[in-house]
């Protein structure tokens, strides 16, 4: 039977949660409420995991501090989704009434914000500046790239070099400093935290790329949200910008629609239909399957191990995955 990615952690993420949950709570009743719906809505934890499996993968032995390192990249990544939602215009987040959508934008913001804080202080706890350093970067590649996304919606034109450079501070850099910050905690050499440096940063990108093809093919009930989402809000999508920027017969057509905004349902669904009839999805996969073997290059500094087994497994679960 394959190993699960998570398997060699379970203890630990258990105690993540919990610090998590510790962190979720409030002095007001409202805000404690709505953090710990936030928090507790599921989600990969793939962040945590990628700490803690870097941690164990090069003789981490002294848990404290890592497992607050993990935690506050989770809560982190929390507090974007509630702004991300927002931004987005999101009914449902993970299957759930989008944060927003149930306690009002202005409670939501507020949500977000605390739960950045709570982040950025159990990570202050651990009094490095160079993993504050690792953190404060990360978070502020989120930023930019969120920016570059809003000022390049719609544009059906966009190199592929910008669309990188979104995914890239997005989602990839915040997995690539889990990475680094659990390998740095457990005592890695230089080359090690570098390694998993780049591991973490391309089975993001790989991630990210993923959830593209998702968006295009997956099922509705699998993803807890409808397809098509990126399509609608006008948001660079890998298969998507192939099929747009290629040579297909349809290629004009999706750059007509891609170009719009307030697309039609009917719209939505033939541009869909549109990139399902090329290889795109096929095409856009194998950039995925490309940089999961870039990522495991990134082990090779590692000794063999459960937890490096572990981190291979990761990789493969990443481009597996149907939600």
């Amino acid at each position: 039977m394959p190993l699960s990615w998570d398997q060699p952690i379970k203890e630990e993420l258990r105690m993540v949660e919990e610090e998590i949950m510790r962190n979720a709570r409030s002095g007001d009743p409202l805000l404690t409420e709505i953090a710990t719906y936030v928090v507790g809505s599921g989600g990969k934890r793939m962040r945590p995991g990628m700490a803690l499996l870097s941690f164990r993968a090069v003789g981490g032995t002294d848990l404290e501090k890592t497992i607050r390192a993990a935690a506050a990249f989770e809560l982190i990544h929390s507090a974007t989704l509630v702004h991300d939602d927002i931004n987005d215009g999101a009914e449902t987040r993970r299957g759930n009434t989008a944060v927003y959508r149930k306690y009002g934008t202005q409670r939501a913001l507020i949500t977000g914000d605390f739960l950045f804080v709570k982040g950025f202080r159990l990570g202050g706890l651990i009094q490095s500046d160079i993993i504050v350093e690792m953190v404060a970067d990360a978070c502020s590649r989120m930023a930019e790239s969120e920016m570059l996304q809003t000022m390049t919606e719609n544009d059906a034109c966009m190199p592929l070099e910008t669309y990188i450079r979104i995914i890239t501070g997005k989602t990839a850099k915040p997995i690539e400093a889990s990475a680094q910050v659990g390998a740095y905690l457990g005592g890695g050499s230089a080359d090690q935290i570098a390694g998993l440096g780049t591991f973490g940063l391309n089975i993001g990108l790989a991630f990210q790329i993923v959830d593209d093809i998702l968006d295009i093919r997956g099922k509705e009930s699998d993803l807890g949200k409808g397809r098509g989402m990126d399509i609608l809000d006008g948001k660079a999508n890998l298969p998507l910008m192939i099929a747009m920027q290629g040579h297909y017969p349809s290629s004009a057509r999706l750059r007509e629609i891609y170009s719009k905004r307030g697309k039609t349902e009917e719209e939505v669904n033939e541009a869909l239909e549109l990139v399902l009839a090329t290889d795109a999805l096929d095409v856009a996969m194998g950039h995925a399957k490309d940089l999961r073997l870039k990522a495991l290059k990134g082990l090779e500094a590692l000794p063999e191990s459960e937890y490096k087994d572990a981190l291979r497994a990761l990789a493969d679960t990443v481009l597996a995955r149907d939600r």
